[in-house]
């Protein structure tokens, strides 16, 4: 698939907080690797590209971010839908927090 760059632009013009940019960048991610948006969910092939080139640093500090996408089954035929992805974005952020 290669490098992932997809970038919505906001149809109104108020700026956004660092943290409504911030949520809105893991939302529009997701959208990027789910082939460009034509699908609402993630392949483990796609969430692991997700993970090694959008977060190389969380995906180092998380080990059960991997063991998760391991755990979704075939890697071309499984889905994660927007609330697993949600979810593991989330114990990402857990796990290195507490490291």
């Amino acid at each position: 698939m290669g490098q992932c760059n997809c970038r919505k632009k906001r149809k109104d013009s108020q700026e956004l907080t660092d943290v409504e940019r911030a949520i809105e960048t893991v939302i529009n991610q997701f959208h990027c690797y789910a082939v460009k948006g034509q699908k609402e969910y993630l392949t483990p092939n796609e969430m692991r590209e997700l993970v090694v080139q959008k977060l190389p640093h969380l995906g180092k500090c998380v080990g059960p971010l991997d063991e998760k996408i391991e755990c979704m089954g075939d890697p071309d035929e499984a889905k994660l839908e927007f609330g697993e992805y949600w979810d593991m974005m989330g114990d990402a952020a857990k796990g290195c927090r507490r490291k």
